[in-house]
């Protein structure tokens, strides 16, 4: 059972910040100064007290797993999927305002990243230096698993992954199966380095 103090810095810091995940919520609060450093607070735990709370939203307190596909990779290379998660805007040296886009991929097998960058463009001509450089960082690998945006659409795209012998396979149209362990990932993202910037 937690202290009770733990338990109101607990849902003061999610009630104060809504899009904080789990994990974020028990960092801020072992900030506290009427909290521990050391005192242990299980994920599981303090998922249960938030959500009993109210404050875990639907996204949050449910698996965003939707991978139910028939494969599953065991070793590192068999598969990697990529994905694009739209970031914030910023000012570029003309001081105009550009969106930014992450181009990521992961490893099926392992959950690593092989590489992860942003650009001021989705499309393929943004998609291609960030595939090499993980590429150089973790071998080829023997499938690429996209979806059907225009990043991943193109005959060039095929024609280096044929090249490279890489068998590229595209997700069925409007049923992005198989995406749930990046979109886990871009979460992170959002949550650690998008919310708390100064951090």
């Amino acid at each position: 059972t937690l202290p009770a103090e733990v338990i109101e810095v607990l849902l003061a810091t999610k009630e104060a910040n809504p899009k904080l995940s789990v994990q974020l919520v028990i960092r801020e609060t072992l900030k506290h100064r009427d909290v521990p450093d050391d005192l242990p607070l299980p994920p599981s735990t303090v998922h249960r007290l938030l959500a009993r709370h109210g404050l875990m939203s639907g996204s949050d307190s449910q698996d965003t797993d939707t991978d139910r596909r028939r494969f599953a990779f065991q070793s590192p290379g068999q598969l990697w999927m990529s994905d694009v998660m739209h970031g914030p805007t910023v000012r570029i040296k003309d001081r105009s305002k550009r969106k930014t886009y992450l181009i990521a991929f992961i490893d099926d097998a392992t959950r690593v990243i092989p590489y992860a960058a942003f650009s001021l463009a989705e499309n393929t001509r943004a998609f291609l230096p960030v595939f090499k450089q993980a590429i150089v960082r973790r071998g080829l690998p023997e499938r690429l698993y996209v979806d059907n945006g225009s990043s991943y659409r193109s005959n060039h795209l095929s024609l280096v992954c044929a090249k490279l012998g890489v068998a590229l396979i595209h997700a069925r149209p409007y049923r992005p199966q198989g995406k749930g362990k990046i979109e886990r990932w871009f979460k992170t993202v959002r949550g650690q380095l998008l919310i708390l910037p100064d951090q």
